[in-house]
């Protein structure tokens, strides 16, 4: 059986959880209406397209969803372009590789924004899967743990041999759910975000580089 570690994507592999923060409300009220996006602002984070636009319906929203889905598509286009790599993360993929760790990445976001971000990436090439909730529609999204699961299964190893890497509340319950060892990045989050749930947090992949020696004889 193989040990697999399994990443989120914004605000995990990638610093863009502050560039959404900064853009994506202004978008949303210029796309919905203030009272709309007060409304939902709380429950954008983790969230697939698909979800903010029954959010955006359910409160009253007309626009029809095939505007909605192609007006936010561009605007995660200019997102990821103005969005930098986690620091280490290249360092951290290459440790994984060498630990004989099987890669993934689990996300709600699209997979052609998948495709834009791991562009970013040096060491791209070192994931073996990876899944877009908001495209597989047959999977229920965060904070279901229906995409965890499928990645492991993908990757051939179990709950007891995986380890996840998330940042959001909703991602953490979902990593949790399918039963694996969760790991919370703080780094890219908000100061007063209350991160809850997950096994042990971290400030910076530095500190999961080190990590990763203490127990790599544990997912042997």
């Amino acid at each position: 059986m193989n040990k697999a570690f399994i990443f989120d994507m914004d605000g995990v592999i990638i610093d863009s959880e502050a560039v959404w923060g900064k853009y994506e409300q202004d978008f949303l009220i210029n796309l919905v209406g203030q009272k709309i996006v007060d409304k939902i602002k709380d429950q954008l984070l983790g969230s697939t397209t698909y979800v903010i636009y029954d959010l955006v319906k359910k409160y009253g929203g007309t626009i029809s969803k095939e505007k909605f889905l192609r007006e936010y598509d561009n605007q995660a286009m200019k997102i990821y372009a103005m969005s930098t790599p986690t620091n280490d993360i290249n360092k951290l993929l290459r440790k994984l590789s060498d630990l004989g760790f099987k890669i993934g990445l689990v996300t709600a976001s699209h997979a052609n924004w998948i495709d834009e971000v791991l562009k970013k990436i040096r060491n791209r090439d070192l994931f073996e899967y990876t899944l877009s909730l908001a495209d597989r529609t047959d999977l229920q999204t965060k904070p279901a743990p229906d995409g965890y699961l499928e990645a492991m299964k993908v990757l051939g190893s179990t709950p007891e041999k995986t380890i996840i890497l998330e940042d959001s509340n909703k991602g953490i319950v979902a990593a949790k759910a399918s039963g694996a060892f969760t790991i919370c990045l703080r780094e890219h989050l908000a100061d007063d975000y209350p991160s809850t749930g997950a096994d042990m947090y971290i400030q910076n992949l530095k500190t999961l580089l080190t990590f990763l020696d203490e127990v790599k004889d544990t997912y042997e």
